[in-house]
């Protein structure tokens, strides 16, 4: 009988079995395996076969694995355009398109302590004192434009753009905001063509840090963009100048968003730091996606309203200092000094005595030197000695100062020479080495006293 093969193919594998003839189990060699070689030889597999038959079990499970493998779903980034976004219009102009946003606020609404209405209502002649600019003597809040632009950078320069700028202005019973964005930068021409023209319906801008920064940095574009501007021409009242002559000290600076927050009580929401917005504007130039910069219109206005409010503020404060009631002693103190070299003495006075009682440790001693010699210049001896000798008493002595005008006021006013001269030699006593020039006054003022003094005993 002849043998038999049989190929079974399991997994791509296979195992041969063959069956043997009847006489061939007679063979003395098969006849002498056990049932578990017999076993052994007929089920063996090669060990390449085995190698290749572990390789294919391995793909099928990693092609196993990649189809059942979660898979990440990749949808495609919404691009929101600035319209969707902002409630504004594209507006056409013989030099391009720009996106503009208007939006009208009634007289009612109140921004920080007052009132538009009431802002209004404030006299404004503080405007030329504190600015020092006579143009701004009939300065009409109802003809100034509030200006502030977004740049794409806070340095300036010629590289620098002013990607939107923001407009506010009184209309009839309400306030405007206008604001013009360049969506590209091949919008710029528009926007300050649109700037320009809206110019000419003003006498005045109101700036907050403008004189240096906005103003420049816009009449740097019209001449690169080969437009006419008068925008440097026009009278600017910055609202920086005065803020720091009145509340430097009083607060921890004064950037108008500390003002807004710690002067007028006023907290943004939802803002944007400005250090951010020249990034976020990249980042639009970039994706055309203004999910981001949109946030920047609302910072803006924000920004001219704070200035709106700080107007006000300065001018009340000014006008009537007990109506504004200012809250630190450091304001009084301000005032004062604005007062005193303005030509209102009586006024001065005033706020130099509320300071005295609202101020800290540390101011007090400058607060009590422009008290006594406000009382000294117009003719209250009496009061100016007695904050002079009340200084002498404190425990911590800036300087000689009471001890020299005491020394002045008994040798002129009561020409009690010997007094006079016992304070010279307290001055001298605490004076500093280094200070060789009041060292060398002091010592004339006493040369000159004790001849006073021998003058009279010899008489």
């Amino acid at each position: 009988m002849r043998s038999k093969r049989f190929i079974f193919r399991i997994l791509h594998s296979e195992i041969c079995i063959e069956l043997i003839p009847q006489s061939a189990l007679c063979n003395p060699q098969l006849g002498t395996m056990d049932l578990k070689e017999r076993l052994n030889r007929l089920t063996s597999i090669s060990p390449a076969k085995e190698e290749q038959k572990s390789q294919v079990i391995s793909d099928l499970r990693q092609r196993l694995d990649r189809l059942l493998e979660p898979k990440r779903i990749y949808r495609k980034k919404m691009i929101l355009p600035v319209e969707e976004l902002v409630h504004g219009e594209i507006v056409s102009t013989p030099d391009g398109e720009i996106f503009q946003v208007k939006e009208t606020f009634p007289s009612d609404f109140r921004y920080g302590e007052m009132t538009l209405a009431e802002i209004l209502d404030i006299p404004t002649y503080p405007a030329h004192l504190l600015s020092k600019d006579e143009r701004l003597k009939e300065l009409d809040l109802r003809k100034a434009l509030f200006l502030d632009t977004e740049t794409t950078g806070l340095a300036g320069g010629t590289g620098t753009f002013a990607f939107m700028i923001g407009l506010g202005f009184f209309e009839e019973d309400g306030f405007l905001v206008h604001q013009f964005f360049m969506r590209d930068y091949s919008e710029e021409r528009a926007s300050l063509s649109m700037l320009r023209d809206l110019l000419g319906s003003f006498q005045c801008l109101i700036t907050f840090n403008g004189r240096h920064y906005d103003i420049p940095l816009l009449e740097t574009r019209f001449i690169l963009s080969r437009l006419s501007s008068k925008i440097r021409e026009m009278p600017n009242f910055d609202l920086l100048y005065p803020s720091r002559r009145i509340w430097k000290g009083a607060y921890d600076n004064c950037r108008l968003i500390t003002l807004e927050s710690q002067l007028l009580g006023m907290e943004r929401v939802d803002d944007v730091p400005s250090e951010w917005i020249p990034y976020l504007y990249f980042d639009y130039l970039q994706t055309g996606d203004a999910s981001k910069i949109h946030r920047v219109f609302y910072h803006n206005q924000m920004d001219i309203f704070s200035m709106v409010a700080l107007a006000g503020r300065i001018h009340l404060i000014y006008h009537d200092p007990q109506a504004a009631h200012p809250r630190k002693g450091v304001e009084h103190f301000a005032l004062g000094r604005l007062f005193w070299e303005h030509g209102h003495p009586e006024k001065a006075i005033s706020c130099f005595e509320i300071a005295i009682k609202r101020c800290d440790e540390n101011l007090s001693w400058e607060v009590m030197r422009w008290l006594s010699m406000a009382f000294k210049k117009t003719g209250q001896g009496e009061k100016a000695c007695s904050l002079w000798e009340e200084m002498v008493t404190w425990p911590h002595q800036k300087d000689t100062f009471p001890y020299v005008e005491l020394a002045k006021y008994y040798e002129h006013r009561l020409k009690d020479f010997e007094r006079a001269i016992v304070y010279v030699e307290k001055a001298l006593e605490r004076i500093l080495p280094h200070q060789q020039r009041e060292v060398e006054m002091l010592r004339n003022r006493r040369l000159r006293l004790e001849q006073k003094r021998a003058g009279n005993e010899s008489q």
